[in-house]
């Protein structure tokens, strides 16, 4: 009878008397990584007589033979414990129990992982999963290739792989890792997730070189750093900076990379001649200071910084200074950073709430510690924008320029980051659903959102703009009669105040070149750009009386609808003109 385990992993280690925890660890990962390969035959085979550990992994490797030679060297490689017969037949009878359901061995493994295995053997390796979805979500959109030259076991090559596959975009995914009990792993491990990753178990700083020139590149190095690494006969790359620099170095001539390093390679007299190297090459795009409890089982190790390369910025491109809350905010019941870290949610728009844009010019190589840039005066947010005039006759207002607080309510959308997709699930509108400013409901994906009474504060109403708020290139629709899903936090949403402002105006007025320019000053970033709903309240509008807006923007309206009528004629008799073209010459079997 299995025994009724509340935590097997807390049950195996209390237990696991005699042996080493990370001994007992690598090789309970090994049989739970065995049992996610093998058939439930073979499985119920082994387990009908005496279990020896050989049998087990002759299976194993027979298994994966037929998928991957890489992945069965991986295993021969990873399974190196041995823990006498005895052991390794109470190891196996405990994990067989769970053998039935992959789903879970493969949550099993994840958290004997991490934070399990990285406590006991890797804690300088330790890179908790919220800061992994802040790096990827620092990197462009976009497809290419990805390299990780510190890979671990892949936490970041895995996070952007699953993003880039959710979206339809095709990333090739390129990691090195010199650590053998690592690299074994992380090929294990990729082969499980269904991803083809290049691996290379090379000693990736060598001369700064790297096997591939990528398009993205994540690094989280070990926390003692890398050799020092010549540069040219005057420059030598430290070793704080040293994996940073190879990062660099892999990256194409558009490329951006996520690298962390310690806080203190940002202001040493030591580095100061390599981050005047940086600076002349104009190829930092942010820094973002981290808690000192984004490194939970090494509480002596460093505070470190998150530094953003991206190649081929303009000369005047500003850097992106920022600063996440101090561990004491973090761990605080209630606090957002806390909060969203812990439900798998986007910690990034509390980044940019914390940041500031600095101009190249008032960079200084002594010290680039963003503490220092966001203590001083903000020299970029200009003159405070006009506020609203008192109400007119009507419910219009008697200023030409208002703030979209004054005529609107902004509200933001929902994080579904942590919430599983289901059929039966509530409808998402998500950026691929707003196409040419229209909602197209044919696709729109369905989440199983948990609390249903506090939905309604994202469900779009009739009448709402809706407004992307990730990226350059902004979206915008207005909502029909026919539309109610929630609005994802792809989106920000603009309920107008009907006796102030109608919504086909400010959609109009929003797509128009003032508009565009206004929303251009209010987007934050390089990298990832943004926008903040506190920044969209304080917009300005140019703003006429409510009945000339209704009148004005009908018009438009009804013009539009005519010229894209007239379109689609002109297109239907072009199709015609075409298609007897074909029928004369013969094609007309090929239609």
């Amino acid at each position: 009878m299995p025994l009724n385990i509340s935590d097997p992993i807390y049950e195996m280690l209390s237990h696991a008397r005699g042996y080493a925890a990370g001994d007992t660890l690598v090789q309970s990962i090994s049989l739970c990584i065995g049992f996610w390969f093998l058939d439930a035959k073979t499985i119920r085979k082994l387990s009908a007589g005496t279990v020896r550990q050989q049998d087990f992994e002759d299976a194993i490797c027979l298994c994966l033979e037929r998928r991957s030679r890489q992945a069965e060297a991986a295993f021969r490689g990873f399974s190196q414990v041995r823990l006498g017969e005895h052991g390794f037949q109470d190891l196996f009878f405990h994990w067989v129990k769970f053998s039935g359901d992959k789903n879970r061995l493969l949550r099993l493994i994840e958290r004997m992982i991490y934070p399990f295995l990285t406590r006991a053997s890797w804690p300088y390796i330790a890179v908790p999963a919220w800061l992994e979805r802040l790096a990827v979500e620092l990197l462009p959109a976009g497809e290419g290739t990805f390299y990780s030259g510190a890979s671990g076991v892949c936490g970041p090559a895995f996070e952007i792989a699953r993003q880039r596959r959710e979206w339809g975009i095709p990333l090739r995914v390129v990691t090195c890792e010199e650590h053998p009990g690592l690299f074994h792993l992380s090929v294990l491990l990729a082969s499980m997730y269904g991803f083809e990753f290049e691996q290379y178990n090379t000693d990736c700083l060598r001369d700064g070189k790297a096997p591939v020139k990528a398009d993205f590149s994540i690094m989280f190095p070990p926390l003692r750093g890398g050799e020092p690494v010549r540069i040219s006969d005057s420059l030598t790359c430290g070793s704080d900076w040293a994996y940073a620099y190879h990062q660099l170095c892999a990256l194409n001539e558009n490329g951006a990379g996520v690298c962390r390093i310690s806080n203190g390679a940002l202001f040493n007299a030591k580095n100061r001649r390599f981050r005047e190297y940086l600076l002349k090459r104009n190829v930092v795009d942010a820094v973002i200071a981290l808690p000192k409890s984004s490194l939970p089982f090494t509480p002596s190790a460093p505070s470190t910084s998150l530094v953003v390369f991206r190649r081929g910025r303009k000369k005047d491109d500003a850097v992106q200074m920022a600063e996440l809350p101090e561990s004491s905010q973090l761990r605080a019941k209630g606090s957002p950073l806390r909060t969203l870290a812990g439900a798998g949610k986007s910690v990034l728009p509390i980044v940019w709430e914390n940041s500031r844009e600095v101009p190249p010019s008032e960079l200084d190589a002594s010290n680039l510690s963003p503490q220092r840039y966001l203590s001083w005066p903000r020299q970029s947010d200009g003159p405070p924008l006009p506020c609203a005039g008192e109400v007119a006759e009507g419910g219009g207002l008697s200023r030409k320029a208002v703030q979209m607080k004054d005529v609107a309510q902004i509200y933001r959308g929902i994080n579904v980051a942590a919430f599983s997709r289901s059929g039966e699930g509530v409808e998402v509108l998500r950026l691929s659903d707003v196409q040419e400013g229209r909602i197209r409901m044919d696709g729109v994906a369905r989440y199983e959102l948990p609390d249903r009474t506090k939905q309604e504060r994202y469900r779009i109403h009739k009448g709402d703009i809706l407004i992307s708020c990730k990226g350059k290139a902004i979206k915008l629709c207005v909502v029909s009669e026919k539309e109610s899903p929630l609005l994802s936090h792809d989106f920000l949403g603009i309920r107008p105040d009907p006796a102030k402002a109608n919504p086909w105006y400010l959609f109009y007025f929003l797509q128009s070149p003032a508009g565009q320019q206004a929303i251009q000053q209010i987007q934050m970033g390089s990298s990832i750009t943004m926008i903040r709903a506190a920044d969209l309240e304080r917009l300005p509008l140019h703003y006429i009386p409510l009945a000339q807006q209704t009148q004005y923007a009908a018009e438009l309206r009804e013009a539009n609808i005519l010229l894209e009528e007239q379109l689609a004629a002109v297109n239907a008799s072009r199709e015609r003109a075409y298609e007897r073209f074909y029928q004369k010459i013969g094609l007309e079997d090929t239609l």
